[in-house]
């Protein structure tokens, strides 16, 4: 007697050892994804903050009139409260040089017909989840300014970021020339 059968399935032993290993196999993969994804976006975040800073100073040379960046939570005006970039920022000429963007008519004129205009937005960026991006000074917290020769309004300013404010691992420093160097935690010519 043959006992050939054909067998069209898989037993309910088969699929609970399956489901044991993927089971395994996603407890295993599943934290590194995590801390995959939160290192991809603090280094979105240094990049695009450290774009933002190299934008600003650019602008601030080609228009040669002080530019700043400010904390924006709306697109719309600064915010002073915020004190944190990675809720949004403006870039924007600030030919007073308050840091605000002015809704009353100022001493610069844009467009060369002889008559002074409002401060003029140049760019504006949505913010983060779970990013924290701050200043080290009064001056740098809410909001920043480069001259119109492309060098800082103030000195010794750095920004900090990370995932929170006990997690700070990149640093941002903005030379006496206004340039933008990064720098991470534990580096040996890294201070934080």
């Amino acid at each position: 007697m043959n006992n050939n059968r054909n067998n069209t399935g898989f037993t309910l032993i088969e699929m609970m050892i399956t489901i044991a290993v993927a089971a395994i196999l996603l407890g295993i993969a599943v934290p590194s994804f995590s801390k995959m994804i939160e290192r991809n976006r603090l280094s979105t975040g240094v990049n695009e903050f450290m774009g933002a800073l190299m934008l600003t100073r650019s602008e601030a040379v080609t228009r040669s009139l002080p530019v700043s960046i400010c904390v924006s939570g709306d697109g719309i005006l600064c915010d002073t409260s915020l004190d944190n970039y990675a809720k949004g920022w403006i870039i924007f000429s600030d030919c007073n040089k308050d840091g605000l963007i002015s809704t009353v008519v100022t001493t610069c004129d844009f467009d060369g017909d002889g008559t002074n205009d409002k401060d003029m937005i140049i760019s504006t960026h949505d913010g983060f989840n779970k990013l924290l991006i701050v200043g080290n000074t009064t001056a740098a917290k809410d909001k920043f300014t480069y001259e119109f020769n492309g060098r800082p309004s103030v000195f010794n300013i750095n920004y900090k970021i990370g995932k929170d404010s006990s997690s700070l691992t990149k640093k941002l420093s903005i030379s006496i020339t206004g340039k933008v160097k990064l720098c991470t935690k534990g580096e040996t010519d890294c201070t934080f």
